[in-house]
């Protein structure tokens, strides 16, 4: 993202959202971020600093959950900022229900957008997709003979009803006799056992714990017909890997059945999973659909930051109840 910003010519200085990415603080913060307030109040002050010497015309927050500052916290930033005419502007890409501290504060924002469509419908908060990166973009279609599976999933599996959903896909996949190929990342050994001794589905499955780049998922992706998605419990967002997707011109199977009012939903490259219906086998054997050049440009990263920067034109690619 900061690559990006500095590439359309902004001058950039990135802040963590949180004073430690350490186990001990994410772990009690995940509890109550009381646990480890006395940590956050330090950091306010320091952030509150760079933010009052900084000279910062923007203040882009890109996160959710991960928000950990009390509103009285916040709002000191935000003075700071507003001395120098600081525009402040948060993007959330969880909802907002899984967000401890952020709902208090955003009112102290000049704009919220978030990928969250339920968040969105009272005005309040604009709806803004995520995006795909420069990666993803480009990658040939292809015919059916020339790739090495009909379906493919790379991603953190440690929320379960994702996992299952997932997997679910592709045990059905595997029995019509697909290729499928499949990388479940977790974030370590000890998040794995958990799993395994708490939820049966994560029983008997292999996991990987070493993350791979997005170059190396960009060649699986080139190398497979179509990408699997769910989306985390009681989120109708669209995932970084729906839009991934759609910049690698890659077909889509996911249990988002909210995918369905997007723009590029109708054009045939996206099936919505029904556990009791399967996948049609014409899915896999017809070939990919091109979507017009300006739905591509909308989802790039390009399009996403000149959105936050304010300068891009307001996102209208949903529509509630489909096109």
């Amino acid at each position: 993202m900061s690559d990006e910003l500095a590439r359309q010519g902004h001058q950039v200085e990135c802040i963590d959202d949180r004073p430690s990415e350490g186990v001990v603080f994410k772990s009690l913060g995940r509890i109550d971020y009381r646990l480890v307030d006395g940590m956050i109040e330090a950091y306010a002050r320091r952030v509150c600093e760079q933010v009052r010497d900084g000279a910062y015309d923007q203040f882009l927050y890109m996160g959710g959950m991960s928000f950990c500052f009390t509103r009285e916290q916040f709002a000191r930033i935000r003075k700071a900022g507003e001395a120098r005419g600081t525009r402040f502007v948060a993007y959330l890409w969880d909802a907002l229900s899984n967000c401890q501290r952020f709902a208090e504060c955003a009112d102290l924002f000049d704009e919220v957008m978030s990928f969250e469509p339920g968040d969105c419908e009272s005005g309040e908060i604009s709806l803004r997709p995520l995006f795909y990166g420069d990666a993803y973009q480009g990658l040939s279609v292809g015919k059916e003979a020339s790739f090495d599976y009909d379906a493919c999933f790379i991603g953190s599996v440690h929320q379960p009803s994702k996992f299952e959903a997932v997997s679910s896909i592709c045990q059905s996949l595997r029995e019509s006799g697909l290729r499928v190929f499949t990388y479940f990342y977790m974030p370590s050994t000890s998040a794995e056992l958990l799993r395994k001794a708490t939820n049966p589905a994560y029983r008997g499955v292999t996991f990987e714990h070493e993350s791979i780049s997005a170059e190396q998922v960009s060649d699986i992706y080139a190398r497979s017909v179509a990408i699997i998605d769910s989306p985390q419990a009681h989120q109708r967002g669209l995932t970084m890997r729906t839009l991934e997707t759609l910049g690698a011109k890659r077909k889509l199977i996911t249990a988002n059945a909210d995918v369905s009012n997007y723009d590029f939903y109708k054009y045939g490259n996206v099936a919505v999973w029904d556990e009791s219906r399967g996948i049609d086998a014409a899915f896999f054997s017809e070939p990919y659909q091109e979507l017009p050049k300006e739905i591509y440009d909308v989802y790039s990263i390009a399009s996403f930051v000149r959105s936050l920067v304010g300068e891009g034109e307001p996102y209208s690619g949903y529509e509630k109840g489909g096109r």
